[in-house]
């Protein structure tokens, strides 16, 4: 039973179909159509579903363990595949003329992904559990009780990864200092650009 809900909280925290979702659901809601495709199709087309088919193939033809990369030294082809897709991303999203939020957020995804692989090279950090709350702060400015709510949800999903026995305490604690960091970071910094950004714009007027 233990094993059966730690697979359940897993397979629903998992970042390939959480962050997909957010976005989703997020640029459709708040922008409109032709902008919301071209951003979806951005982040969702063109990172996690090649993501998701790399993952797929690898782990059928057993190049990796398992569909999570859960073995340290697989998990370097993980992050020379991903990192490449984020930062071509991160410039044509920027070079599009895209919000700066939106920019912000992939290029700190790009972040966490690129610390998460140098953390590698020691221990395998929980991507889950990062992403989870770098996910949780890109909520709080949309909504700020669901923001903690998937925060909180992070603690489910670590307890899952240890539970089937794919992280050790150690490496949900690092996943999540992680994502906390890359995401105090995220905000503080697009708080004032947005602060400088209204500022400029009243003085500019005045």
């Amino acid at each position: 039973m233990k094993q059966t809900i730690a697979k359940c909280i897993s397979f629903c925290g998992h970042p390939l179909l959480t962050i997909p979702l957010f976005v989703t659901i997020t640029m459709f809601a708040t922008e409109d159509v032709r902008k919301a495709a071209l951003v979806t199709f951005l982040i969702v087309g063109c990172i996690f579903i090649p993501l998701f088919i790399w993952l797929y193939v690898k782990s059928k033809n057993g190049t990796t363990t398992n569909f999570d990369v859960s073995d340290r030294k697989q998990r370097k082809s993980l992050f020379v595949f991903i990192l490449p897709l984020l930062m071509l991303v991160t410039i044509i999203l920027y070079n599009t003329g895209q919000s700066k939020t939106v920019c912000l957020s992939v290029f700190f995804g790009l972040v966490i992904t690129f610390v998460s692989q140098i953390i590698n090279l020691r221990i395998k950090s929980s991507l889950h559990v990062s992403m989870t709350i770098y996910l949780s702060f890109l909520i709080i400015p949309l909504n700020y009780q669901l923001g903690i709510v998937v925060f909180i949800l992070s603690g489910l999903i670590g307890w899952s990864r240890i539970v089937l026995g794919r992280h050790t305490l150690k490496e949900v604690l690092w996943g999540g200092g992680i994502g906390l960091t890359v995401g105090l970071i995220m905000l503080y910094t697009e708080q004032n650009i947005c602060h400088y950004a209204t500022k400029n714009t009243e003085e500019h007027k005045a």
